[in-house]
């Protein structure tokens, strides 16, 4: 390549391109004018010094770059497996204990580590006579068909259950059902909703009674059942013993249920108080309601209440369940009552009151006459009123 000029003076150089910045080095030259690079003298033979940095830093950069994406992808895979394992642990500060059953794509909960030990040790001459079964609330029907609704509407977590023999007579068992319904509520809904008629109540523990092959009990969060294969004094014994035992060795604490304090005792039929969890009377808005027997003048009727969050919502729900009745046939009549805003409906020959006080909506229903409908919701309205207080 042949130089256009030849300078070797640098004054010369700025004289002869006064409005020009001159780079200048031994090997060559550039000219730079209004940021365009207009010339270059020389051929460069090796990077200038200023080259020579640029190079070096785009080479520095480029391994800082790439060390910095080796530490990013480092830092995501160890965050990755860190997510991966925290939720393969169970952390009871954030989890709920019903959140850690199987969903419906594991089929049942692992057998529990014995033969449900909270019913050891055995009476004598009971032994096991199949091994504990666990089942969650997927696979609740596979045990007991066609009761399993009333169990999962009223909050069931899961069942244990095995089967005990009497070593004496190989075709005499008794099969322990155990329950766990999350709370003491849920665990009364269900034990009310199975009681037997002509039971006999037991002192066994809060809730117990037994009939003529079985024993019903509930204890805390626990409803349990107690089935013996034939009725028999030989097997009502060691059923009693086992009853005994379970609550020996299940520490818990007592049930308490303020709705049975509201019911008026005048006219009650004992041990009637059961609670409903949900779908109350056929209407799907209506859920946890106590429910209570009356005996007037020889007819059977209930009284019923169910505790809401707050006043409105009761009086909302009073209002839902009259119209739920009308909507079926139910025609309003007038009738003074010691209550704002309570209703007498008469539908399929018999009579309901409704009403609501502070967060109660309640009622009377199934009365066979008006009488008795208003005779009953007064006192029910008296009861409540003097429990006022509570609210």
């Amino acid at each position: 390549m042949i130089a256009l000029c030849i300078i070797d003076d640098t004054k010369q150089l700025l004289a002869a391109f006064p409005k020009a910045f001159i780079v200048a080095e031994p090997d060559r030259f550039f000219r730079l004018s209004a940021n365009k690079l207009f010339h270059r003298v020389f051929p460069p033979k090796f990077p200038s010094n200023i080259e020579d940095y640029v190079i070096r830093a785009n080479k520095n950069d480029s391994r800082r770059q790439t060390v910095l994406s080796i530490v990013i992808l480092s830092m995501l895979a160890v965050i990755g497996a860190g997510l991966v394992i925290t939720q393969n642990r169970y952390n009871p500060a954030i989890l709920s204990k019903d959140e850690i059953w199987p969903s419906a794509d594991r089929p049942k909960l692992p057998s529990p580590p014995s033969a449900l030990e909270a019913f050891s040790p055995l009476p004598q001459g009971l032994e096991p006579l199949t091994a504990p079964e666990a089942f969650a609330a997927d696979h609740l029907s596979d045990k007991i068909d066609g009761k399993a609704e009333l169990y999962l509407s009223a909050g069931f977590i899961r069942l244990l259950c095995q089967r005990f023999k009497d070593a004496a007579a190989s075709d005499l068992w008794i099969e322990a059902f155990v329950y766990d319904m999350g709370n003491g509520q849920n665990a009364f809904a269900v034990f009310s909703a199975q009681r037997r008629e002509n039971a006999e109540s037991l002192e066994l523990a809060q809730y117990a009674y037994r009939s003529t092959n079985a024993i019903f009990l509930v204890h805390g969060r626990y409803y349990v059942e107690l089935i013996a294969s034939e009725a028999s004094d030989q097997v009502m014994q060691p059923m009693e013993m086992l009853a005994a035992t379970f609550v020996r060795n299940t520490p818990t604490a007592k049930i308490t249920i303020a709705e049975k304090d509201l019911f008026p005792p005048q006219d009650l039929v004992k041990d009637s108080i059961a609670l409903i969890a949900a779908d109350a009377f056929g209407f799907d808005r209506l859920n946890q309601v106590y429910t209570a027997e009356y005996r007037l003048n020889g007819e059977t009727l209930m009284a019923y209440l169910s505790r809401r969050q707050t006043p409105a919502e009761a009086e909302a729900l009073a209002a839902a369940y009259e119209n739920f009745l009308l909507n079926f046939g139910g025609q309003a009549l007038e009738q003074q009552l010691p209550i704002k805003d309570a209703r007498l409906i008469e539908i399929l020959d018999t009579y309901e009151v409704i009403f609501s006080y502070g967060p109660l909506m309640a009622g009377v229903r199934e009365a066979a006459t008006r009488d008795q409908a208003v005779k009953l919701a007064n006192q029910f309205i008296s009861q409540i009123r003097e429990a006022a207080g509570e609210f």
